[in-house]
């Protein structure tokens, strides 16, 4: 029987958790750049195309912490996730549509959200 620990299931919820943390963190940087300079083509397109692979993430990311909580790990993890797709829909959207402040403002909670779910993921397997 596999430990907790050692479970793949939550090994990949660990590694794509600190992914899509690393990349939030990058999609920070990148909007801080753009928020200076509204001019930069190539940033925005820098923007827009982590946006998409964030979001692409984050559904991987909750599924696999379905996966998890059906092993009978922590649910709480399972709901993080889940608010991080929500959270990066409601992102992709708003950036599609323009409306900047409301968007650095869920922007910050989506990075702030992200690496509190890459901590506990890594902190708390949490049964299973």
């Amino acid at each position: 029987m596999t430990t907790p620990a050692k479970s793949p299931v939550l090994t990949a919820l660990r590694v794509l958790a600190v992914i899509t943390a690393v990349a939030a963190i990058a999609q920070t940087a990148l909007g801080s750049v753009l928020s200076v300079n509204l001019a930069a083509g190539a940033i925005r397109a820098s923007h827009a195309g982590t946006a998409t692979i964030i979001l692409v993430l984050t559904v991987v990311t909750a599924v696999v912490a379905i996966l998890w909580s059906r092993k009978g790990g922590s649910k709480g993890l399972l709901y993080h996730a889940i608010g991080m797709v929500v959270l990066a829909v409601i992102q992709f959207a708003l950036g599609e549509m323009g409306v900047e402040i409301v968007h650095i403002v869920i922007g910050v909670l989506f990075l702030v959200g992200s690496v509190a779910l890459a901590t506990l993921a890594i902190r708390k397997p949490v049964r299973a």
